[in-house]
This record gives C-alpha cells, structure tokens and sequence, in this order.
C-alpha cells in the first residue's frame, strides 16, 4: 500500500514534466584565443605554441608541484591520467593535457590558459558591476531628535 502513493506521485511528476535539469557546462572551445603570431610580452599573461598556433598559458610561476599534482588528479578524475601524482610536468602527463585538449580543438601537450580554467586550477576573472551605495534614509519627520534641532 505505502509504495502506490509513491508509483502515483512519481508518475504524476513526470506527466507534468517534473523538475527541470540544468544543461551539462559546455566544454570550452580552445581555438578561440589561437593567435597566429607571438604576442609581445606583457605582464602576468603567458604565450605557449609553435609557429601559426599561440595560446594563453598559465605562467610558470603558478605551475607548482602543488598544482600539477592538482592538474594529474583532475586528468585521472577524467580517465586521461592513470599513473602516479608526482607532481613533476612529465611525459605522461604532458600526454594526458594533450588527450584533454585536442577534442577541444588545440593538439597541444603545453596545458593553455582556457583549459586550465576550466579544469578549476586557476582563478576565472569576474567583471561584476560596481555595487551602488545605499542613499541615506530621508530624515524622519516623526523623529523626535529632528524637530529638537530647528
């Protein structure tokens, strides 16, 4: 008996189309920042590639043992690392940025910027609006305090 309510209201939540599921994020697509020439150096922005193919990249300051061990877990999370966290940008993991970002539309074992985003290893950049300050509260006619100082 206790397991007919439950057929009936799950059959019910479907007939109405239940709840709605937010779409999967979209995987980003890598040959959008491609520049066919090196750009000049600037500050804090880091250029890898070959010649015709340069991409954003995370500098090689930010790239610590402490993220590339972050970087081979979110790989094998993924099934395109199956060896050892070392840590240490080797071989193997330089293939398994190589899996990761060529069905996105880069060849390339040099991890870039946009993936490195989007694995979560480095900050995204927010332009949030600038948040207005409130407006003072008009003064309270009632307020006792008001009327003492006219």
């Amino acid at each position: 008996m206790i397991r007919r309510p439950a057929l009936l209201a799950l059959l019910l939540l479907t007939a109405c189309g239940g709840p709605v599921m937010p779409e999967p994020p979209r995987p980003p697509d890598l040959t959008l920042g491609l520049r066919s020439d090196k750009p000049a150096p600037e500050a804090g922005i880091c250029w890898a590639g070959e010649e015709g193919r340069w991409f954003e990249a995370p500098c090689p300051d930010l790239m610590t043992s402490e993220r590339i061990a972050t970087l081979q877990r979110a790989l094998e999370v993924r099934g395109l690392y199956a060896s050892e966290i070392t840590g240490e940008l080797d071989e193997r993991t330089r293939s398994a940025i190589r899996k990761l970002q060529s069905p996105l539309g880069l060849d390339s074992d040099r991890l870039s910027l946009a993936a490195a985003r989007a694995l979560g290893l480095v900050p995204i950049e927010l332009s949030l609006p600038e948040e207005e300050e409130p407006a003072p509260p008009p003064p309270d006619a009632a307020d006792p305090a008001d009327a003492a100082e006219t």
